[in-house]
């Protein structure tokens, strides 16, 4: 997945769910900073960090 395609991922989420930054990054077990940086696509963050975020959305859509 690209930066751009997981960041609108992330966006859609939270815009569906109602969930803030930190709520996201506490409950998906990243940093805020973490959440920050795949938003704005920066890549800032492994492969490993996608498949959590990835797997909490998917699990939690």
């Amino acid at each position: 997945m690209n930066p751009d395609e997981l960041s609108n991922k992330i966006i859609e989420f939270e815009a569906k769910n109602d969930v803030t930054d930190s709520a996201l990054a506490f409950a998906s077990h990243l940093s805020v900073e973490k959440i920050h940086a795949m938003k704005q696509a920066k890549n800032n963050y492994t492969t490993e960090e996608v498949e959590r975020i990835l797997e909490y959305i998917q699990t939690n859509s």
